[in-house]
């Protein structure tokens, strides 16, 4: 009988130290790295705004753009991923002809002028508890609007996270351009050899990293969630390295449970010619899994869908 144990316990502990030396060894992969230069930012148009200030539930301070309005209403703009408040002027405008309400288009942590470590969280989940924080600022100051959760492409993962908050102030809309519903949704493109060299020279995944850091957080090991995961080749203006937290953070993980949890009216927007999802699932996976209803906009691409006049005509009749 000793001997089986012994020879159980020393089985066990060669298995513990296989995962954890495969799973370190994963995690210090080399990062990689892109063979030409990096791509420059594109360069925003200047619109008149109100920059506001919002504290958040750790001290640190995120900014924000205000459109504003003479409305009780108000929409929160959420941006995409290496992008900033200030790529969403004109969307914001717009939303506020449309809708008549007050738009306020927010910087998210480590993102444009607001606070936080660039591309990083401190904690899985820190992106949506920074949305409720500025949602219940919003209603503090008006108890009595109506307020939309607006969210394009990563903004659009993160509104849905929050929807999933046990306990968060309550929103009257999810309104989404194009949202990244999750890495398990049928949104998702197959990989195709024919453009995987160009995908390539844009952005990168760190797969090995990713895998190690999945396999630490199956057992509770998360302080090296911070280690860089995901690169994109753009030049410094922008935050284009993520954090596997921060990654991770930027969608649902299940998105069949995230639509689930939606609990107010929502509309999905999206271009015919997105690049990055596949815009012919959107209907099937919304639809089979929430109230939500989604318009396919012909012609508009994965950043034009924000500004798209036809897209702004559905969200007004949407928003009445």
């Amino acid at each position: 009988m000793k001997k089986f144990l012994r020879i159980g316990l020393i089985s066990t502990a060669v298995s513990v130290i296989i995962f954890f030396g495969a799973a370190l060894v994963m995690v210090f992969w080399p990062e990689p790295t892109f063979a030409a230069g990096p791509f420059p930012v594109a360069a925003h148009g200047a619109v008149d705004f109100t920059p506001q200030q919002y504290a958040m539930r750790d001290g640190e301070t995120l900014f924000a753009r205000q459109f504003p309005a003479d409305s009780a209403d108000t929409i929160l703009l959420l941006h995409g991923v290496t992008s900033e408040s200030a790529a969403l002027g004109g969307s914001a405008q717009m939303l506020r002809e449309a809708s008549g309400a007050e738009v306020i288009a927010l910087d998210l942590r480590g993102h444009g002028r607001s606070g936080g470590a660039a591309g990083d969280v401190d904690y899985i989940g820190q992106y949506e508890d920074d949305v409720a924080d500025v949602i219940a600022a919003i209603r503090n100051a008006k108890p009595n609007g109506r307020l939309i959760l607006a969210g394009h492409s990563m903004g659009g993962g993160i509104a849905l996270r929050y929807a999933q908050l046990a306990d968060r102030p309550a929103v009257d809309g999810y309104l989404m351009f194009a949202p990244h519903l999750g890495v398990d949704a049928p949104t998702m493109p197959p990989s195709d050899p024919a453009t995987a060299e160009a995908a390539a020279a844009y952005s990168q995944l760190n797969v090995p990293r990713l895998i190690g850091l999945i396999m630490l957080n199956s057992v509770g090991i998360t302080g090296l969630n911070h280690l860089d995961t995901l690169f994109f080749n753009l030049t410094d203006e922008a935050t284009h390295i993520y954090s596997y937290g921060a990654t991770v953070n930027s969608s649902p993980q299940e998105y069949a449970a995230a639509l689930t949890a939606v609990d107010a009216p929502m509309l999905v927007v999206v271009g015919s010619e997105d690049e990055a999802f596949v815009a012919g699932e959107y209907e099937t996976a919304v639809t089979a899994h929430s109230a939500g209803e989604v318009h396919i906009i012909n012609g508009e691409t994965h950043t034009s869908i924000v500004e798209s006049a036809a897209a702004m005509s559905i969200i007004e009749d949407w928003l009445r």
